[in-house]
């Protein structure tokens, strides 16, 4: 099966492995009820007469991320950054079918540049200015690391054509980096370089995962859809790739420490002591 899945991936770019992580789905239900609690944490703060149930099903967890949103758009924007970093994300995304797979399609000695990114999609969830979908681009020119980094994405629940399916170009991985401009979010390639016929829609059951080149031209279809979408996704670079020895393993991607105190004050002693507290005291 590898042998088949690794031909048709050089051959086109992309991969969807049917059902690869199916007997995870209570893993990604998890995911789903960490995601709600770390709101709903948030939406108790700003209210703590707010009756809220935690709750991994979709339509819940899609009106408490509305709530916060609607409520407190920094905090909706730190809940999601911090689910981002949440162990039970990396760990679906580095199980072992993912890892098997990625290094039969040539992965050899894998590396994580970046952290793992979780993509939310609504039509009310969308922030004025913010990600919400971005344009056709390839993800190598935001790492930059080895010529076979693979992108690993997985849907949190069916995706089709009404909650914001990924497109892509089958084949485009073959043209290398292509012609296009640095705007905030992306290295978004000129329109002149692909038709838009040639896109197709990456419907997806729960439980599929998709691997992607990083040179593949792909985008998130953009729709007017009350219907949630959640995925996480990372990427998979390879340090014995030969280019990726010779440039001494650039990285394009930095990570800086602000080492001023974001709340001035804190903590107190008191604070801490209280955290270390034993029931014997």
């Amino acid at each position: 099966m590898h042998d088949k899945a690794a031909l048709f991936y050089k051959q086109n770019g992309y991969y969807i492995a049917p059902n690869l992580i199916g007997e995870q789905l209570q893993d990604i239900a998890g995911i789903l009820l960490e995601i709600d609690t770390i709101v709903v944490q948030q939406l108790r703060r700003l209210d703590s007469s707010l009756a809220l149930e935690l709750s991994s099903e979709k339509p819940i967890v899609h009106r408490h991320l509305a709530q916060l949103l609607l409520l407190d758009k920094e905090a909706y924007i730190a809940s999601l950054t911090l689910c981002t970093n949440l162990f039970s994300v990396m760990s679906l995304l580095m199980t072992k079918k993912i890892v098997n797979l990625t290094q039969s399609f040539g992965i050899q000695l894998p590396s994580l540049q970046s952290h793992p990114v979780l993509h939310v999609m609504a039509s009310d969830l969308k922030i004025p200015g913010g990600y919400h979908g971005i344009g056709t681009h390839q993800d190598w020119a935001s790492l930059q690391g080895s010529l076979d980094t693979i992108i690993v994405w997985i849907p949190f629940m069916d995706v089709n054509a009404v909650n914001f399916p990924v497109e892509f170009i089958p084949g485009s991985h073959l043209g290398g980096l292509y012609p296009g401009k640095i705007s905030e979010h992306l290295y978004e390639i000129d329109p002149t370089f692909y038709n838009e016929t040639d896109f197709i829609p990456s419907n997806m059951s729960f439980g599929d995962v998709l691997f992607m080149s990083s040179f593949l031209l792909h985008r998130t279809r953009l729709i007017n859809s009350t219907d949630l979408r959640i995925a996480c996704t990372i990427r998979y670079e390879n340090a014995s790739e030969n280019t990726y020895i010779d440039r001494v393993y650039p990285h394009a991607q930095k990570r800086s420490v602000n080492r001023e105190l974001i709340y001035p004050g804190f903590p107190k002693a008191e604070q801490v002591r209280a955290v270390f507290k034993c029931d014997a005291d």
